[in-house]
């Protein structure tokens, strides 16, 4: 009974882990993060595109729970004739003693069906790497009832102090986007969707062998965007974008796809952004939106969401600010956005909320020596739009 006791820390901390591990981290800026989200996206625009995440959740609970991502794409049509992308992601727990690294790189295929209409389907490979750091942790054999922490754990911890587990993973994703045009000339409306199925082999984290338990829960991303124009006469600005967006995933092990348990975590995020041009000089275009979230268990039936989401039953409401700048030919340049994630679930605004800042940057010009000219390629929605 004695041995139980004293190792109960560390039973607890590898079941919180188990447990935060099995929904992979993500982002409430889904729509700039479309290599994480969708391999699929990997060289849809021309060109070379890099983005930059920095999230930090809940800033008033003590530990670090943070998660930074960096990928760049670029289409190559020469040598790859498709696109290739590269993605490094961190996410941290605790007092930065559970740590985990993902690098991957992916390859996407371009389908063009008209000028207006293209899908692309895409692969990527993904090493996963996950360690536990046990001189940061306590044990109960440490304290004295009365004198505090005074002695010497009889736990054996790893001779380097550390726990680590590395795999190979792996996703596909299919997206398609289309633009709806007014006339020949003028578009007032750019569409993307797409769906995408990460951890395919559902590898096993465990670092005590083999457990089915600890497998890696296969995940399903459904989301969609939309970039839609306002015209409007007689303003400072002609027009304005509102830009719509849905993001479903679905993270459970494919054991229980059918089962009504528990096991596995379902997110449900939506809202839109305003994009207004501007003629600064620092600055072509402004953006503000509003955006909720809504998180469930498996368990629940549909029913209950759909009550809970017609009631405004959400976990968080997320403001968006940022701008954009366009280079002299009407093409981007690079996005600053910053979100704020408001806690209004049952944890409460004591949490501190959740701060994720991005910075996306594009060079269309830059191409590899080819001796085939590529099609003209569907760019980012926005850039379908007149900036005045």
């Amino acid at each position: 009974m004695k041995k139980i006791y004293k190792f109960t820390p560390l039973i607890i901390s590898l079941f919180f882990f188990v447990n935060a591990f099995a929904q992979d981290p993500n982002f409430s800026q889904f729509y700039l993060k479309e290599m994480y989200y969708n391999p699929a996206f990997i060289g849809i625009n021309p060109g070379l595109r890099g983005t930059v995440t920095d999230r930090h959740l809940w800033t008033n609970v003590p530990g670090e729970w943070g998660t930074q991502s960096i990928a760049v794409d670029f289409y190559d049509q020469k040598f790859a004739e498709g696109g290739l992308g590269l993605i490094v992601t961190r996410n941290s727990q605790g007092e930065n003693f559970i740590n985990t690294f993902t690098g991957g790189v992916g390859y996407a295929k371009q389908i063009r069906f008209t000028p207006d209409f293209l899908m692309q389907i895409g692969g990527q490979v993904t090493y996963i790497q996950k360690s536990l750091d046990y001189t940061a942790l306590t044990f109960v054999d440490e304290f004295d009832p009365r004198f505090g922490r005074i002695y010497e754990t009889e736990f054996l911890p790893p001779v380097d102090g550390k726990f680590n587990v590395g795999k190979f993973d792996f996703s596909a994703g299919l997206v398609g986007r289309f633009n709806i045009r007014k006339n020949p000339v003028r578009y007032i409306a750019s569409n993307t969707i797409g769906v995408a199925f990460h951890h395919l082999s559902q590898p096993d984290m465990s670092w005590l062998g083999n457990n089915e338990d600890s497998r890696l829960p296969m995940k399903v991303d459904i989301h969609a965007t939309s970039s839609i124009r306002i015209d409007r006469k007689g303003y400072y600005n002609k027009f304005f974008l509102l830009t719509p967006g849905f993001l479903y995933e679905n993270q459970t092990p494919t054991s229980v796809w059918f089962d009504n348990t528990d096991a596995g975590f379902q997110t449900i995020s939506f809202g839109l952004n305003s994009v207004i041009p501007t003629k600064l000089s620092f600055m072509s275009s402004l953006q503000a939106g509003l955006w909720v979230r809504k998180m469930y268990t498996k368990r629940e039936s549909i029913g209950d969401v759909y009550s809970s989401l017609k009631n405004k039953t959400f976990d968080s409401m997320i403001f968006t600010l940022g701008y954009t700048k366009y280079s002299r030919d009407n093409k981007r340049s690079y996005q600053l956005v910053y979100s704020y994630d408001m806690t209004i679930s049952q944890a409460g605004l004591g949490t501190g909320g959740t701060h994720e800042i991005t910075l996306s940057f594009e060079i269309h010009d830059l191409a590899l020596p080819s001796s085939k000219r590529r099609p003209a390629a569907i760019p980012h929605p926005n850039d379908r739009f007149s900036r005045y």
